[in-house]
């Protein structure tokens, strides 16, 4: 059963449609084949199996480094060269050019594809997380900050990135209030794991950390994430 989840798909601009990201795909080594051919029976021992496998493996090897195609049912690899000749007599140069190999199922996996039973599983929620801010003046972790000096926020996909007006760092008062967004020009660090930033002049009182960002691992989001820190910090 090949299972699946369904995330927003980041590459299209329409709103609604998802992509299937495929999850907990078992892996099996040269070792797992070998044992399930052991299980069919065929009338070898484990290590004629494995002799077997591992000269197939040096054998295609072989011929890939010579330049030729290896054509069987399970797939088909072939080489290609890349990169850009400037002229007819211009000689491979390994700087410029590449020699490619292209794999292509064969007719036997064509088959297993069509075979592949599916299974939809509830997406996990993902997207930024604070796990701590630190006041790079005192050291205080979670606890104090310290207005004009640096504080750093630790977690996942904090990177602040995107092209909507809301998004930023903030600084938001826990009782309520009008919140301070943060200058990108005070952002000195802006990574996915660590946020450095300068903390605005807050008065006195506890404040929350926000982020809103439209930033993913690929192309960024095409509605903001917004996450607030669950611990409030104190300006004294």
């Amino acid at each position: 059963m090949l299972e699946y989840t369904l995330e927003d798909n980041e590459l299209t601009d329409k709103p609604g449609d998802y992509r299937a990201q495929v999850i907990n795909v078992t892996s099996y080594t040269q070792n797992d084949i070998a044992d399930r051919i052991m299980k069919i029976g065929a009338g070898l021992t484990r290590s004629d199996v494995a002799s077997v496998l591992e000269a197939e493996k040096q054998v295609v090897a072989d011929i890939i480094a010579e330049g030729g195609a290896v054509n069987t049912e399970l797939f088909n690899a072939f080489p290609s060269v890349s990169g850009v000749f400037d002229a007819l007599d211009e000689a491979f140069d390994h700087a410029k050019h590449k020699v490619k190999i292209n794999l292509h199922p064969g007719v036997v996996l064509r088959s297993a594809i069509a075979s592949v039973k599916t299974k939809k599983i509830a997406a996990v929620v993902t997207g930024t997380v604070i796990t701590s801010v630190t006041d790079l003046k005192t050291g205080s972790v979670n606890g104090s900050l310290t207005p004009g000096r640096d504080a750093k926020l630790s977690g996942s996909k904090l990177k602040i990135a995107g092209d909507k007006p809301e998004i930023g760092l903030y600084f938001v008062p826990a009782g309520g209030g009008a919140e301070a967004k943060v200058d990108p020009s005070d952002i000195v660090v802006n990574n996915p794991s660590e946020v450095i930033a300068v903390i605005p002049p807050l008065s006195a009182g506890a404040y929350r950390v926000r982020i809103i960002t439209q930033y993913s691992s690929g192309k960024n989001l095409k509605n903001p994430n917004t996450f607030t820190f669950d611990k409030d910090l104190t300006v004294s």
